[in-house]
């Protein structure tokens, strides 16, 4: 008996037919495909006297779909969407590029398929084969401990944090209003994530850099409530200092946030959003106290 022949499909590179699969799941919606915050609409060729002109694709921000083109700055170069990707709307930098603060006001007219592939690489790095393997059935899921298992140095201490912390790292870290990707990954195979995973086309199949550092520091957390705390309802030293960083900028109208990334720092988000977990409970009257989580 002779062997199956392979299927010729899978003798492709994985990012051809990635690309490939990406560009054709594009072209097949007329007003084009939102991916997190971008519209990518295929643009057929003008038919002229002369013949065909123009055609590839179109990016732009979803929140700019009804906007002129003569009211962007129109790129040609897949590149530039690197440049586009790094910075905020208030030129902040951005260590996330699945968090939903994409600056507006571009347009990117790429040519063909491997100039969208190359555009998206930098606007949402390895998205489109994620986002391929998943639809194929082929993405690998791996869990916070199997993530947590392999940090060294300064990182290995999240091999330690609990199973309530790692929901509380993750509803803070990677819900919809702080980072646009589907979060698949649990705690591990018996303890799952309690918290909205999302419904965008990203696919997010293990924890990121970004969540292993916020992880770290939630570790750090728990380290001080086992250390100084006697009583659960006490507050610790962090989150006193928290509430008073809060307090103080709520007392001059300026509440402004601290960097994505600068998880040290009172006032970031992810920061606060984790503190609203932990912290609101014990600030609660007797006899209304939540879960903790």
């Amino acid at each position: 008996m002779h062997p199956a022949s392979p299927d010729p499909a899978r003798t492709r590179p994985l990012a051809r037919r990635a690309r490939e699969a990406f560009s054709a799941w594009v072209s097949e919606e007329p007003a084009g495909r939102v991916f997190a915050q971008v519209l990518i609409r295929r643009v057929e060729p003008d038919e002229t006297p002369s013949g065909p002109t123009g055609g590839g694709y179109e990016l732009r921000h979803a929140d700019d779909v009804d906007r002129l083109p003569r009211e962007l700055n129109t790129y040609e170069d897949p590149r530039q969407a690197r440049e586009i990707a790094k910075l905020t709307e208030t030129g902040e930098y951005r260590p996330l590029k699945s968090a939903p603060n994409l600056r507006r006001g571009w347009l990117l007219r790429l040519a063909d398929e491997e100039g969208l592939s190359a555009a998206m690489g930098y606007l949402y790095p390895a998205a489109v084969v994620h986002w391929y393997l998943e639809r194929a059935g082929e993405l690998q899921i791996t869990s916070y401990r199997e993530n947590a298992a392999r940090q060294t140095g300064i990182y290995q201490r999240i091999q330690s944090l609990s199973d309530a912390g790692v929901k509380r790292a993750a509803r803070a870290c990677c819900e919809d209003s702080v980072c646009l990707k589907r979060t698949l990954w649990d705690v591990d195979e018996h303890v799952p994530l309690d918290m909205d995973r999302g419904g965008g086309e990203i696919p997010c199949p293990e924890p990121c850099s970004v969540f292993v550092s916020f992880a770290r520091r939630v570790r750090a957390f728990e380290r001080e409530e086992e250390r100084d705390l006697a009583d659960s309802t006490d507050l610790t030293a962090s989150e006193r200092g928290d509430l008073a960083a809060l307090v103080e900028a709520a007392s001059t109208g300026d509440v402004r946030l601290a960097r994505e990334a600068e998880f040290e720092e009172p006032l970031n988000e992810r920061r606060m959003r984790y503190r609203s977990q932990t912290l609101t409970p014990k600030l609660q009257p007797p006899g209304d106290e939540g879960d903790g989580e």
